[in-house]
């Protein structure tokens, strides 16, 4: 149970259905083109589009843009971001478009009782149930274990026809004084 709690608070995501926000270590693709009215084509942001990581501090790092929060953002906010911040930085009379997609989302850990406790690849839709299946389930004895159990249930048992076989000897006893 515990564990189900604590993974519960660690991913975010599992709690609510919204729209997947932004965290550190999470990996972006960026896209920006401007459509040039002159020449009627898009012009393609070469410098700009890449792949990007969310830092440690939740922060991004965009050329011509430079650190940028994305910590608790959406790709449609960190685009719209992107977009304006190039358009005012740059003075460009149309703002460019920018894209912003998932590459790769950030991983999320697990421990406690489960058979692999560690960190593992995030996917949408993860639930907690989901997480533990993927980290094993939960941890189930080792088989030395179960024979420490069967000792001590045999050794229960015992205890229990020991007494009930005192109980008869002092019965019989009993009996046999009656009768003499």
């Amino acid at each position: 149970m515990t564990t189900c709690l604590a993974l519960a608070l660690t991913i975010p995501q599992l709690a609510a259905a919204d729209e997947y926000r932004l965290g550190s270590q999470d990996k972006l693709t960026i896209r920006v083109a401007e459509w040039q009215t002159v020449e009627g084509t898009f012009r393609d942001w070469t410098a700009v589009n890449g792949e990007y990581t969310v830092g440690p501090a939740g922060t991004l790092s965009v050329p011509f843009v430079g650190e940028m929060p994305a910590s608790g953002k959406t790709t449609s906010e960190i685009a719209a971001a992107i977009g304006q911040a190039l358009q005012r930085k740059l003075a460009l009379a149309d703002r460019p478009e920018a894209s912003v997609e998932m590459a790769e989302y950030r991983p999320f850990y697990i421990s406690g009782e489960v058979q692999t406790p560690g960190q593992y690849p995030y996917v949408p839709g993860l639930t907690v149930l989901r997480a533990m299946s993927i980290a094993g389930g939960v941890r189930r004895a080792p088989e030395g274990q179960r024979y420490d159990r069967d000792m001590i249930n045999a050794k229960g048992d015992f205890d229990v026809l020991e007494d009930q076989r005192v109980r008869l000897i002092v019965r019989r006893a009993r009996i046999e004084a009656e009768m003499a």
